[in-house]
Order: C-alpha cells, then sequence, then structure tokens
C-alpha cells in the first residue's frame, strides 16, 4: 500500500466468491452474497444470508451468515501493508468458502482524502490532490482462516 492510511468495507458490500459442499466435491463459482438478504431455512426459524442444496435429494441447507467478529474483524490499517487482516467473518454450514473476489473497498489515503477503490483486478490506483502523490494498493490476496467462537 502506498500512502494508504486505511482500508475499509462499504456500508451493504456484497462478496463474491467460489463455495464447496464441506463433505463432497461440488463447487459453485461466482456466488453472490448479500447481507441484506435474508433467506428462510427449510424446516427452520433460522434465515441466511445465502442458502443453497446441494442436490435435490439433500435433506437440508447448506448456508452461509455474514457478520462481523468482535475483536477480529477490522478495517485495513497502513502497519498492516503485506499481512492478512480479517475484514469480514462468515458463518458457514454445510459449505466452505473457498475463493473471494475483491470489489469496491473505501480507501482512505494520507492526505485524507476518500476513494472507491474497485479491488477486482487486484490492483488499483489515484492520485490524491491534497497530498500531491500517487495512492495505491498493488498485490492484493485472500484467503480464508477458521475462527472459533
Amino acid at each position: 500500500m502506498e500512502n494508504v492510511e486505511s482500508v475499509s468495507l462499504p456500508p451493504g458490500a456484497h462478496f463474491v466468491m467460489t463455495v464447496k459442499n464441506s463433505v463432497g466435491e461440488d463447487v459453485r463459482e461466482g456466488v453472490v452474497i448479500d447481507p441484506g438478504e435474508q433467506h428462510d431455512l427449510d424446516n427452520s426459524r433460522g434465515t441466511a444470508n445465502f442458502c443453497l442444496k446441494w442436490d435435490r435429494s439433500a435433506k437440508h441447507q447448506a448456508y452461509l451468515n455474514v457478520e462481523a467478529v468482535k475483536g477480529v474483524t477490522r478495517d485495513i490499517k497502513a502497519e498492516d501493508a503485506d499481512k492478512f487482516v480479517p475484514v469480514m467473518g462468515f458463518e458457514c454450514r454445510g459449505l466452505e468458502p473457498v475463493s473471494y473476489q475483491p470489489g469496491v473497498f473505501i480507501v482512505k489515503s494520507r492526505g485524507g482524502q476518500t476513494f472507491e477503490a474497485d479491488l477486482s483486478e487486484g490492483e488499483w490506483a489515484d492520485f490524491d490532490e491534497k497530498l500531491g502523490e500517487s495512492v495505491s494498493i498493488m498485490g492484493v490476496e485472500s484467503s480464508f482462516t477458521t475462527h472459533k467462537k
């Protein structure tokens, strides 16, 4: 990160990812998770942000909920350059996230200017007029780690 103070998810951010069956080999690519959506779970009072049945004969739905995890998920700061930072949590049942396609993030520069940065190509650059320097994020990578509550 060059001349970046912080990187954060915009309100209502969608997540595009690939998920796989946690007990099989089935994979779904390009799944869009909208934290604002709530779907009723079959045979349950519960809801989920995303749910699916891997095949028509499956008894249970696989599902995923988007949730910030207190003390774990947070914005990315300048000192986090070259580190993985947990920006969001996912409660998963019957599926596992495999990969994540970054989208638009809010970037605040060292000069105090705010940008909407599309990180889907793995890099982004702009110019901060106040600072008189370029602002960039390069080599974006993502990973999933398991966190037990």
